[in-house]
């Protein structure tokens, strides 16, 4: 029995020192993925045939066949195979391991283009090349051939064998991107972390004393308002962030070019509640101007944190004390008025906004509807109407007032009718128009168009879910506010080119938005038509 016990603890301390032995797997800061070559030439043709620079790549297709040889690539390199870049930050950045990972399909026929390219590598006794580079701070680079792929480091220790990143591992996760930078902000060494947020630190800084003599103290106020804001934002993110993404898709199929940026927090952190509470946001607004075939649409919904609500009050409180403090005798009551209607909204810290513009309509017109989220709405109408009574009579040959022309739920609807416009407003939307404005304790929207359809079907909307921010265009709806001068065979020429003689609807959309939950995530996405749509305005001009 005692024999069992000790041959027992003989192979645990035994299996102990063969972990204690391993070199510690390489777990990258930074990590860097292309698609491979032929991968990306094919990504390439995309994106410049919506450019009509077809021809460029025919150059390109035709200088690899030249390159390449059967079965040993292009100059050695494997084109069907993905290339990698990885860091591991220590921290002195300079001394970091830093790997580039290049596919190789033949390592002689490698070898050999790099003696054909003055680049003539001395192999060491490690199993590593030594190879001169024209690069001064540099001088020379080391590589490695391993798991298919020339390992290439600027310091030989860093491609000891047992180190390297393993391709099948490093490449196991397909996200389609076309090319991708990953930072593991919690494997940045704290020290680095700490040396880099007081770099900024000290610049945000700097920023602030600027032309701090020029400003009030309510300007001042507001002013370290958002920069201790901003700091305390980035502060959260070195010290919560878990990882930062930066991504580029091109997608022939769904002619989708997307560049996406993303930052996950530590799970159960401060920043990570945050992002979630970011993901469940609902916008009556929203829903006000949700009606389908907008030309342009945009919200948002965001608020200081509960934290900064008092701090930020105070600026606002002392700004409006001083806007009042400042204006003539003449127009101090007016003003203090306005301030009382608008201030708690000011004050509450929150915006909850969205607009959209629509049309073009048979006669080229379109109709503006927008809303927004108030505090004391009622105050506000009070104001509206008690402005009209003292100061209507001085803008009565060009607007009529028509109050409470309508009741819609919460809402009461205004008609403010346009007498006289000057030639763009008209061209635009049409020659008789109203503005309407509809004003609920929690809501304020308005509208330019001359019914009021528009807005009296919005105000029956609930509030729908809404991202922090987004924006979406449709581009061919919109040529014709971007370029007015075009004749409508030009127009007509234009679209056809871009988007074929089918709907056209979906194909020129053009969105950005950034979003909460699980993960920050800002995303731009383009439709490649409605980019070949713009390079062809381009050459018209």
């Amino acid at each position: 029995m005692r024999f069992r016990w000790l041959a027992a603890l003989a192979v645990a301390f035994f299996a102990s020192g063969l972990a204690s032995a391993q070199p510690k797997v390489t777990e990258p800061t930074v990590e860097v993925r292309l698609r491979s070559v032929n991968d990306l030439v094919d990504k390439f043709e995309y994106v410049a045939g919506l450019a009509g620079k077809e021809n460029v790549v025919e150059q390109a297709r035709e200088l690899i066949k030249n390159l390449s040889a059967d079965g040993k690539g292009i100059e050695g390199i494997d084109p069907k195979k993905p290339i990698g870049v990885y860091a591991t930050l220590e921290k002195d950045v300079a001394t970091s391991p830093f790997v580039i990972m290049i596919p190789v399909a033949d390592e002689k026929t490698f070898l050999a283009a790099l003696v054909k390219y003055n680049l003539a590598p001395e192999k060491g006794n490690d199993g590593t090349h030594k190879v001169a580079v024209p690069v001064p701070a540099v001088e020379h680079v080391h590589l490695r051939f391993a798991n298919g792929y020339a390992y290439v480091s600027q310091k030989a220790k860093d491609l000891d064998p047992k180190l390297l990143v393993q391709p099948k591992v490093y490449f196991a996760k397909d996200d389609g991107s076309v090319a991708s930078i990953i930072v593991h902000i919690d494997r940045i060494p704290a020290d680095l972390r700490t040396f880099l947020f007081g770099q900024f630190e000290l610049g945000v800084n700097d920023e602030r004393k600027k032309n701090a003599d020029n400003e009030t103290a309510a300007e001042k106020k507001l002013k370290n308002f958002i920069f201790d804001t901003l700091l305390s934002g980035v502060k959260g993110t070195s010290d919560d962030g878990k990882q930062l993404s930066v991504k580029l898709f091109a997608d022939p199929k769904t002619d989708d070019i997307t560049a996406e940026v993303a930052i996950a927090a530590k799970s159960g952190s401060a920043t990570a509640k945050n992002f979630t509470a970011l993901g469940n946001k609902t916008s009556l607004p929203a829903g006000i101007v949700a009606s389908p075939g907008a030309a342009a649409r945009v919200n948002a919904k965001l608020a200081v944190t509960d934290g900064t609500k008092k701090e930020y009050a105070a600026a606002i409180d002392a700004l409006l004390a001083d806007a009042v403090k400042n204006a003539p005798n003449d127009q101090q009551d007016v003003l203090k008025a306005l301030v009382n209607a608008i201030g708690p909204t000011l004050k509450g810290g929150e915006l909850d906004a969205a607009a959209a513009l629509y049309g073009p309509n048979t006669k080229g017109h379109y109709h503006l509807l927008a809303a927004l989220a108030v505090k004391e709405g009622k105050g506000i109408e009070k104001f509206v109407k008690k402005a009209v009574e003292d100061y209507g009579v001085f803008v009565a040959d060009f607007v009529e007032f028509k109050f409470d022309v309508e009741k819609i739920g919460d809402f009461n609807l205004h008609q403010i009718v346009l007498k006289q416009t000057d030639e763009k407003l008209e061209k635009i939307f049409g020659v008789k128009n109203s503005v309407w404005l509809a004003i609920s304790d929690g809501h304020v929207a308005f509208s330019i168009e001359s019914s009021g359809d528009a807005i009296r079907k919005g105000l029956k909307a609930k509030a729908v879910p809404v991202p922090v921010v987004s924006g979406d265009v449709a581009i061919a709806k919109l040529l014709p506010l971007i370029q007015p001068d075009l004749k409508p065979d030009e127009l007509k020429a234009l679209l056809k080119d871009a988007f074929g003689d089918g709907p056209i609807t979906g194909k020129d959309a053009v969105a950005f938005s950034i979003t909460g939950g699980d993960q920050l995530t800002v995303k731009f996405k383009v439709k490649g038509k409605a980019i070949r749509a713009g390079m062809g305005l381009d050459r018209l001009k």
